[in-house]
């Protein structure tokens, strides 16, 4: 016997089409539109950061002016002397008897010596 092949409704499996040119169209767009949020998310983030770190940079930068000004003041002969009388220091600039020249070609030799004895 033969077998009754089974006739199919084309009517009822009707498919609307949906053209792959637009499906990939409308991916590409978002995924072109995810990219473009997260760089410009990352690129706000990176010029906080930069923003912050100047911040720093300026701090520091003003207060090695200040630490500067401060050590060039006690450096200043008359904060010497202050600072001397201040500890109850007698001192006075040596003699030129007392001043020693050292040459650069003697400073070898001097700390062989040194460390022979």
């Amino acid at each position: 016997m033969k077998k009754r092949q089974k006739t199919r409704n084309r009517k009822s499996q009707v498919r609307i089409p949906f053209p792959t040119v637009l499906a990939c169209f409308l991916v590409f767009v978002v995924v072109f539109g995810l990219s473009y949020l997260w760089l410009c998310a990352r690129c706000e983030m990176l010029g906080q950061e930069i923003k912050q770190l100047e911040t720093v940079q300026r701090d520091s930068r003003r207060q090695l002016n200040n630490e500067q000004d401060r050590w060039s003041s006690m450096l200043a002969p008359a904060s010497l002397d202050r600072a001397l009388k201040r500890h109850h220091l007698v001192m006075h600039l040596p003699n030129e008897q007392q001043v020693v020249r050292v040459r650069s070609g003697t400073i070898a030799s001097v700390t062989a010596l040194a460390y022979n004895k």
